[in-house]
């Protein structure tokens, strides 16, 4: 770092004399301080507990009751309506993707190979959908179908014989829409679809239908923490159970006629009295806009019912609810109830005050926490700027990480970040100390790319490199490799370091494969674009180096050198001569990398070749 450099880091403002800064911190902003507000506040909350009286106690007692009784039913059903949502969300925007792509004609239904890739990324990129299909005017359909074993069956047929699907199509002439639940024989049983039509000149041609499992809903508004007293539940309408625990498993009485179990007749007792006019009354509660609610006397227990009707998933609404015993509550209520009756209500005011407060303190330093245990982390991408605040030294903290934070995002593009999770794991300088250790490097370079940007601008140049390192660095990161540098169009990436890598050579030949698949897709749509396509060279060896901290004193690079390396960028330059001139991705091995590869790859004898720099042959191998 030059003289300049380091007077600049020291003195941010040059414009500020020294002193001035440490001055403009005692003059008073109009923020308060911490230690200040805690004292005044404390002391007015001693003085007024003094004077306080028994029925204040009492009543702020029961309202704060009644306010945490609010909050839980308010935040509960808020919690469940969004998670439906959520939920439900993918579904549409999937099937609006796809009924989009064959309108446009990027897709063709009827290709069966690619239409079925397509369907079958959806699915992986959805979880939450069992399936999803497309068909035609002439009840020609194929669909893509997430098995129990987690992988994904491709169908096509003639569903005309379907009563239920004929009976349907009327139905998505208009918009797209939630279907009614649908009994299937099978493990889930009952679905409901997403239906989107797909119209051309104005004339229905096909829907996208995505089917939504009921055990999928229902494990989605379960509620995943043990103590959680809280049952969740979804009606379709009044009378049928969408979504509940129970429906978890087989449930017993579903058929094409009745897909779901009515309410009444549901196994669980309590769900199934949700309307019962015997024992009931309102809610002293106040409830969030669009909810409703009421409590039930059941077996000598009292159980409080808060739910929230959605519109627009299906001919009958959606009724998102959830109910609680109310001596589930907590020990906590339970207790500020008793000190107010006991005469206690006073000091209890000063005391929840005083909580309050300390909570309403706390919690940009709980922001702080969590976003330094992200950066502990470096989940430098995943933390927002941190808030300011009325108070001066949390104000102050706030502007301080939020300054490091955005140090940290320059400092994250140019540092590994493998090697610096494992200097934080392990805590020492050794954790990447130089040794020797078999790796398996892998050197890719864009072929004639010199000549080719003659002809381009600067910023067109940049352009197409970015891309193609975005490219290569998802196909290398999807692999656990290590990028080790960017050569002008040319990436360097190893693995076997510095974690163990058993497998080192199969993950690189995988990020090879990768890489050819994916260049071959930016191919296509470059010359959808009238663009000129990219042809790469790939070079892949296995083998020893020094892997290691190299470098001055003062500035240093983990990184791979020996024989090994220079290996792996000769049989990338071979590629020149092994494949034809217009090959668009050339991937060659090494015979030492060959060898540590299973059966599922491919490869083909390229015969012996000299090396430059080396002597004698050297074996060679294409990787298809």
């Amino acid at each position: 770092m030059s003289d300049r450099e380091g007077n600049a880091s020291t003195n941010p403002d040059p414009g500020v004399k020294p002193g001035k800064a440490a001055r403009q911190k005692d003059q008073w902003d109009g923020r308060l301080s911490i230690t200040v507000t805690l004292a005044t506040a404390i002391s007015v909350l001693v003085l007024i507990s003094v004077g306080s009286v028994l029925f204040v106690g009492v009543w702020l007692a029961q309202r704060n009751t009644i306010d945490l009784l609010s909050a839980n039913a308010n935040q509960n059903i808020a919690y469940a309506v969004n998670r439906v949502r959520d939920h439900l969300r993918p579904a549409e925007y999937q099937a609006e993707f796809i009924a989009n792509q064959i309108v446009r004609g990027d897709v063709d239904p009827h290709d069966v190979n690619t239409f079925g890739t397509l369907l079958t990324g959806a699915l992986a990129a959805t979880p939450q959908i069992k399936a999803i299909s497309y068909m035609d005017a002439d009840f020609q359909s194929i669909q893509a179908q997430r098995l129990p074993d987690a992988s994904v069956r491709i169908r096509t047929g003639d569903v005309s014989d379907d009563q239920q699907i004929r009976e349907g199509w009327d139905k998505f002439t208009h918009k797209p829409q939630w279907s009614p639940p649908t009994y299937r024989e099978g493990p889930d049983s009952t679905f409901i679809n997403m239906a989107y039509p797909v119209h051309r000149n104005g004339k229905l041609v096909g829907v996208v239908a995505a089917a939504v499992s009921i055990p999928e809903l229902s494990s989605f508004v379960q509620s995943t923490d043990k103590g959680d007293p809280t049952q969740r539940f979804i009606l379709y309408g009044r009378d049928h159970v969408l979504a509940h625990p129970d429906l978890l498993g087989p449930y017993p009485g579903r058929t094409v006629d009745n897909p779901l179990p009515s309410v009444e007749n549901f196994s669980d007792n309590i769900l199934g009295s949700i309307w019962s006019e015997v024992d009931r009354y309102e809610l002293d509660l106040a409830l969030a806009e669009g909810n409703q609610g009421h409590a039930l006397d059941i077996g000598g227990e009292q159980y409080v019912y808060v739910y929230q009707t959605l519109e627009g998933y299906g001919d009958e609404p959606l009724l998102v609810g959830a109910y609680i015993n109310t001596s589930d509550m907590g020990d906590e209520i339970r207790r500020l109830i008793i000190s107010g009756y006991v005469g206690v209500g006073a000091l209890l005011v000063a005391l929840i005050a005083a909580v309050l407060l300390g909570r309403r303190i706390a919690r940009p330093i709980v922001n702080f926490s969590d976003a330094a245990g992200r950066i502990r982390d470096l989940e430098i991408n995943q933390i927002s700027d941190l808030p300011g605040s009325i108070f001066r030294e949390i104000d102050n903290q706030s502007k301080a990480f939020n300054a490091m934070l955005h140090a940290l995002r320059w400092f994250e593009l140019y540092v590994p970040r493998k090697i610096v999770e494992r200097l934080i794991k392990r805590g020492e300088a050794g954790a990447t100390a130089t040794t020797e250790q078999e790796i398996t490097v892998l050197f890719t370079d864009i072929a004639g790319f010199s000549t080719a940007s003659q002809d381009m601008t600067a910023p067109e140049v940049a352009t197409l490199v970015n891309r193609h390192f975005e490219i290569l660095g998802a196909c290398i990161d999807a692999e656990e490799g290590t990028i080790d540098k960017y050569m002008g169009d040319s990436v360097m990436a190893f693995w076997g370091a510095p974690d163990p890598q058993p497998d080192s050579a199969r993950r690189a030949c995988r990020a090879a494969l990768a890489m050819k698949k994916a260049v071959k897709k930016e191919n296509e749509e470059r010359r959808r674009r009238n663009e000129t396509p990219v042809r790469i060279r790939i070079g892949i060896h296995t083998g020893n180096a020094t892997v290691g901290n190299i470098g001055a004193p003062g500035r240093i690079n983990y990184t791979i050198i020996g024989d090994t390396v220079n290996i792996g960028q000769r049989l990338e330059q071979l590629g020149k001569v092994v494949y034809p001139p217009d090959t668009e991705v050339a991937i060659l091995i090494s015979g030492s990398t060959a060898a540590a590869l299973g059966p599922e790859f491919e490869t083909v004898a390229a015969g012996a070749h000299t090396l430059k720099g080396r002597t004698g042959d050297f074996e060679v191998f294409r990787l298809i």
